[in-house]
C-alpha cells in the first residue's frame, strides 16, 4: 500500500506486482476511484537483478524492498516502487555486497520513521551486520546523495539464522540506553515465533504464544481508516 508523494492530498493505492515473460507488471487499485490499472516496468529483469524475497517497506508513499546482481557484479541495491510514476527502479545501492546468491540474508527496515536501516546475516557463520541512512529519505530523492552508516553488529552462538525473508522483521534504535535491535521471526525447531531484544551484551527471547507458522509483516497506514 501507499501513495502518490508528489501530490498534496494522499489518494492511497493498493499495489501488486509480479515478473513473468521478462516484463515486469504493475497492478494499481487507486481507492479514491475504486479502479484497478496495469501498468508494464520499462526495466528488463536483467537490469534490475534478482529480488531478494524480503517484504517490502513504505516511505513517502512508494514501496522499497532489496535485491542484487549476481554473479555479475553482486551489488546489492534497493529497488522502488515509485508511486507517482507507477513505475519499478533502482534506488540506491547497499553497503552490502552478495558474494553467492544464497549466502546472507538481507532485510530492509525504516529507521527513525525518515530512513532506511539494512540488516544482513551470514548464513555460514550468523554474524549480523546493520547499517543506517545518514540522512533522512525525502519525498521526491532520487538516492544518489544516500550515504550508509554502519550501525551495530550482532555475533552471539544463540542468535537464529534468518532463513525466511518475508517472516522476519526488524528495528533498531539508539537512546540514552545505548543501541539496542528487535527482531522478530520464525523458528523451524520448535515451530513457533519469537522476538529477540539486544542491547550491548544482552539478549532477551520472548516467544509469542499463538503463532506457530510462518507469518507476514504488514504496511500500517494510520490515517487511511478512523478506529472508533
Amino acid at each position: 500500500m501507499g501513495y502518490d508523494g508528489t501530490k498534496p492530498e494522499k489518494s492511497y493505492k493498493i499495489i501488486g506486482r509480479c515478473f513473468t515473460n521478462a516484463i515486469y507488471r504493475v497492478a494499481v487499485l487507486e481507492l479514491a476511484t475504486n479502479a484497478w490499472k496495469v501498468t508494464h516496468c520499462p526495466r528488463s529483469h536483467e537490469e534490475l537483478g534478482s529480488h531478494d524475497g524480503s517484504s517490502s517497506v513504505s516511505l513517502n508513499g512508494n514501496l522499497y524492498w532489496t535485491g542484487y546482481k549476481y554473479p555479475d557484479t553482486g551489488q546489492c541495491f534497493i529497488e522502488m516502487l515509485d508511486l507517482s510514476k507507477e513505475v519499478i527502479k533502482i534506488f540506491c545501492i547497499l553497503p552490502c555486497k552478495a558474494n553467492k546468491s544464497t549466502s546472507n540474508t538481507r532485510i530492509l527496515s525504516i529507521y527513525k520513521g525518515d530512513r532506511f536501516s539494512v540488516l544482513q546475516q551470514s548464513k555460514r557463520t550468523g554474524e549480523i551486520n546493520i547499517w543506517v541512512t545518514e540522512k533522512e529519505i525525502g519525498n521526491g530523492d532520487n538516492g544518489d546523495d544516500v550515504v550508509w552508516i554502519k550501525f551495530m553488529t550482532v555475533s552471539r552462538p544463540d542468535f537464529p539464522i534468518l532463513l525466511s525473508h518475508t517472516s522476519t522483521s526488524y528495528f533498531v534504535d539508539n537512546d540514552v540506553y545505548g543501541k539496542s535491535l528487535v527482531l522478530c521471526c520464525p523458528s523451524t525447531k520448535p515451530r513457533q515465533a519469537w522476538v529477540y531484544i539486544v542491547r550491548g551484551d544482552l539478549c532477551k527471547k520472548i516467544k509469542i504464544d499463538g503463532v506457530q507458522c510462518r507469518f507476514q509483516s504488514s504496511v500500517y497506514v494510520p490515517s487511511l481508516i478512523t478506529i472508533t
